[in-house]
Parts: C-alpha cells; sequence; structure tokens
C-alpha cells in the first residue's frame, strides 16, 4: 500500500513535471502564432463592429474611424504618384552611377508625362545632371533648356501661384512675429 502511494505520488510529480516543462516549450510558438493571428481578426472585428467603413459617394472619402476620413485616390493622381515613383527610381540609379538606366526611365517618364509642369521640370533637371556626368554638353543645353520652360509653366499654374501666395503671407507673420516679440526670438 506504501508503495502505491509512494508511486502515485512520484507519479503525479512526473505529471505536474511534464505539464509545465513540456507545454512550455511547445506551445509558445503556437501562442505566438495564435496571438498574431488574433490580433489582425480582433482588429479588423473590432474595426467592422465598431466603425464600419463607409464611402460617401459625393466626396469618394472612406470612413475610417469616428471623423477620420481618407479620400480614394483617382486614376489620375495614381499615375501621378506611379511617376514620381519612377522619378525616384531614375534619382536613385544615378546615384548609384548606373547612368545608362537612369536616363532610359527618365526618357520613358518624360514621354507619359502630361500636364505636370513640376513633374516636368524635375524630370528635365534631373536628365541634365544625368548628361552633365556623362559629358554630352549639347544634351545637357537641350534638357536645362526644357527645364526652364517648364519651370515658366509652373508658374503660371495656379496651384504654383496659390503656394507661392501662402508662402508670402507666412513670410509677413514671421516679421511681425520677430518685429513685436523685440528681440525675444532668435533670428
Amino acid at each position: 500500500m506504501k508503495d502505491c502511494a509512494g508511486i502515485r505520488q512520484t507519479a503525479a510529480i512526473l505529471l505536474v513535471l511534464l505539464v509545465i516543462i513540456l507545454p512550455g516549450c511547445c506551445s509558445r510558438k503556437t501562442a505566438s502564432k495564435r496571438q498574431a493571428t488574433g490580433r489582425k481578426n480582433s482588429v479588423a472585428t473590432v474595426r467592422q463592429a465598431s466603425y464600419p467603413e463607409k464611402a460617401s459617394p459625393q466626396t469618394g472619402e472612406e470612413m475610417l474611424s469616428g471623423n477620420e476620413t481618407v479620400r480614394k485616390l483617382r486614376d489620375q493622381d495614381k499615375k501621378t504618384k506611379d511617376q514620381y515613383r519612377r522619378l525616384e527610381y531614375a534619382f536613385e540609379m544615378y546615384n548609384t552611377a548606373n547612368l545608362d538606366g537612369a536616363l532610359r526611365e527618365v526618357e520613358r517618364l518624360q514621354l507619359e508625362i502630361n500636364n505636370d509642369p513640376y513633374l516636368e521640370m524635375q524630370s528635365w533637371y534631373l536628365s541634365a545632371m544625368i548628361y552633365h556626368k556623362s559629358d554630352k554638353t549639347s544634351r545637357r543645353k537641350r534638357a536645362m533648356r526644357k527645364m526652364l520652360e517648364s519651370m515658366e509653366q509652373l508658374q503660371k499654374d495656379p496651384r504654383f501661384l496659390q503656394a507661392h501666395a501662402d508662402g508670402m503671407i507666412s513670410q509677413e507673420i514671421m516679421k511681425m512675429a520677430l518685429e513685436k516679440g523685440e528681440g525675444r526670438y532668435a533670428e
């Protein structure tokens, strides 16, 4: 009887140790996987339950949560965003001394640009920098001339005019603050 009780105690202790040790080492990985997927699911569930996404047909905006809205990009905006991304890619190639690849990308981009003088100006400037590094002076001059032409178009663009007017107002406000501050603000 005493042997049975001792065996039962030993078995119980071994069972407790096995429960404590073994599931701890194996369940950590699965628990972290469960938590990761559980977090994703719970966030999506909470978003759907408490703040359903609504689309406003008049403005094309989506309600995310509470007062937060996100405006959907139009096809033209998506195309412009992609063109700026391509210009950044060409600049990265220029920085890594891949002049031929950068020039090819800029020339393709220039064929697709329509009605965005700022992007056009930046692309012509990048092509002028590429031509300058590759010692093609006549092409560099042409690219600089095109850049100046697009800069003139940019200055006629109403978006640029509004940004310029806003900048001038900001400068006036800063001057007034410095004058009324009488030396309290560092210049």
